[in-house]
């Protein structure tokens, strides 16, 4: 996950969005029946303008009170989360939309996540005294941590399981729900956490910028190392997602493709995968912002939504974004 530092010219969207093709079994009234199981709620993998895009292909309409200019953050067993204007939302299967909570709307940089549960809605953002302050709260809306850093260059990285991992120049923190504590698990400069993988990338004091993979369980020295910023780890595990549009293999760091994206120093676009597969990636003109799947190890980049609104991939990990 980038820092607010790397994003100096990050423009509008923050979110969150749960979107949902769900199934509903019946609960049988008959005693000694087995307990009915939990709503499974199709993972999202893309929002372009107010169409949710879901695995397998299939597209679902946001209703309307989801919000006109909605973010998607992920999705969770109770539907896809997303933000829009000033609150964050449930979207529910069969189209209720319920209110979670309240979004920063005071502060310039805001990093929104979901956490990897699904359970947990995390909000960061760096005040005008330098102070970086985090609030984790549920999908009901209950706050669960509310806490900051006063160490400079961190962003939320990850989170799941009621931990929230925070990184950057000077390492990498576990902020803890149970105990409202927080452990520094890492001294190096960090720049990405996978919590699925137990991967996390790491530089050094002397080359921060020059990153590579090793275990989050036991960290060592990285298998290789390279100055792409990376953005996210493919649902596999195979393979990582620069910010300059590198796709590394990550048993080597050995370039299998690149996909158009602007590059460093320009405007934050969504990056992230639709698949193990598959690379999305958001590129804009004329107006219009596009979303465009590019698939491994070769092939042409195909449309597949475009818009006047915004576009998010919940697997950029990312924020920071500027509040529209």
């Amino acid at each position: 996950m980038r820092t607010w530092r790397d994003l100096p010219r990050a423009t509008a969207v923050v979110a969150t969005i749960g979107v949902v093709a769900a199934l509903l079994p019946t609960a049988s009234a008959y005693p000694g029946s087995p307990p009915a199981e939990k709503p499974r709620v199709t993972r999202a993998v893309s929002l372009v303008g107010t169409d949710l895009h879901l695995q397998g292909g299939k597209v679902v309409p946001l209703p309307t009170k989801a919000g006109s200019h909605p973010v998607l953050l992920g999705t969770s067993r109770r539907g896809w989360v997303v933000a829009s204007g000033s609150t964050f939302r449930l979207v529910r299967p069969g189209g209720a939309v319920q209110r979670i909570t309240g979004r920063n709307g005071t502060d310039l940089f805001v990093t929104e996540a979901l956490s990897d549960d699904g359970e947990r809605v995390v909000t960061a953002s760096l005040d005008q005294g330098d102070t970086f302050n985090i609030r984790v709260a549920d999908l009901d809306g209950k706050v669960a941590v509310r806490t900051f850093f006063e160490e400079l260059y961190v962003d939320v990285m990850d989170a799941d399981d009621g931990r929230v991992y925070v990184g950057g120049r000077d390492g990498l923190w576990v902020v803890d729900e149970r105990t409202d504590g927080r452990t520094r698990v890492l001294r190096r400069p960090t720049a990405l956490v996978a919590l699925e993988h137990d991967t996390v990338f790491v530089g050094t004091r002397k080359r921060p910028g020059r990153v590579g993979p090793t275990s989050l369980g036991e960290p060592g020295t990285p298998r290789w190392r390279a100055r792409s910023v990376p953005v996210a780890v493919s649902p596999d595990g195979a393979h990582v997602v620069g910010d300059d549009g590198t796709v590394r293999a990550m048993a080597d760091g050995r370039v299998v493709r690149r996909v158009p994206t602007p590059g460093r120093g320009r405007e934050f676009h969504s990056l992230g995968w639709a698949s193990a597969r598959r690379v999305l990636v958001e590129t804009r003109s004329g107006g219009r912002t596009t979303l465009r799947s590019c698939p491994l190890p070769r092939g042409t980049c195909r449309v597949v939504g475009s818009t006047k609104r915004l576009v998010s991939v919940p697997t950029s990990h990312g924020g920071p974004y500027r509040m529209p």
